[in-house]
């Protein structure tokens, strides 16, 4: 048989190979991280380039890359060990069969020493923060620390959340070797508020985590968890406020922001409903990380 040849078959094969990296793209890009952009791209880079503070425009790029290709390295992590998705999250690759279970599971032990790799070519200080949320990750997905006792799963949460924004605030610098007392304040603090408080996130997540068994707080508690997440954000707010010398308008209006953040978990507790709350809790979560900004800006001199 001949080898098919000549502008229509070119023009065939040239359309499946950009369709095909169209799809690859789209799978990674969209549906593995798209439904963590709100909850970690945003927030992250954010902190990032007001705590580190941000030395050059330039590195914007960097910090996002490299933020976006670990958010990577852990959902094919946390989405090849847990079945969850089948339920909460339908429409991510593993579930909606745009990708094999081998495929992904070759994936994700692919792409951890790609992020180390990455991250050495900043500095080595990046690189340990690239191992230490890799140590992290396998604690909370392969090692089973998500299903664990509710407080291993938070506080491993935290931990991930650290390793993420000490990573991407040390590229926002020029020497990405070095962070100063604000910016590891900054980082403290912002792991422990997500070890503290991101259980939000498993109100809209009840159905698939009791299948599952795994030990959530809104499992544990029920409903006095909501009326714990609403004092908790509101404590957080109060004391960020004091911690990073707010002014007391700009006080007031962040404090009332996490409280209609916390209220509406209180008031609406249907799972679509919590899913509109989370976002609230995020838009929340978002300004929090502004802060370190705000005092380098008006108190640090």
């Amino acid at each position: 048989m001949p080898i098919p040849s000549g502008p229509r078959f070119l023009c065939r094969a040239q359309f499946q190979t950009s369709w095909t990296t169209w799809y690859i793209m789209l799978t990674l890009y969209g549906f593995f991280t798209e439904s963590d952009f709100m909850t970690t791209m945003i927030p992250i880079s954010i902190f990032a380039i007001v705590a580190a503070p941000l030395t050059s425009i330039h590195n914007i790029p960097h910090l996002v890359f490299w933020l976006w290709f670990h958010l990577l390295g852990f959902n094919t992590s946390n989405q090849t060990a847990s079945l969850e998705d089948d339920t909460n999250k339908p429409d991510r690759p593993l579930p909606a069969g745009r990708i094999t279970l081998r495929a992904a599971i070759a994936l994700r032990w692919t792409l951890m020493p790609m992020c180390w790799a990455l991250s050495l070519t900043y500095s080595k200080e990046v690189m340990f923060a690239s191992m230490a949320l890799s140590v992290f990750t396998i604690m909370y997905n392969e090692l089973r620390g998500s299903g664990a006792h509710f407080m291993t799963r938070y506080a491993l949460n935290g931990l991930g959340f650290a390793a993420f924004e000490a990573g991407t605030t040390l590229i926002a610098k020029d020497d990405k070797s070095h962070l100063d007392n604000a910016g590891w304040l900054a980082i403290f603090l912002s792991a422990s508020i997500f070890a503290t408080t991101i259980y939000a996130q498993d109100f809209r997540d009840v159905v698939g985590d009791s299948l599952i068994n795994r030990d959530t707080i809104p499992l544990r508690f029920g409903s006095p968890s909501r009326i714990a997440l609403l004092f908790g954000v509101v404590a957080w707010s109060l004391g960020l406020s004091w911690i990073w010398k707010l002014d007391p308008y700009t006080a007031a209006a962040f404090t009332a922001l996490g409280a209609y953040a916390g209220w509406r978990f209180v008031e609406y507790t249907t799972v679509e409903e919590d899913r509109k709350s989370y976002f609230y809790y995020n838009v929340w979560v978002s300004v929090a990380h502004i802060l370190p900004g705000y005092w380098r800006l008006f108190c640090a001199n």
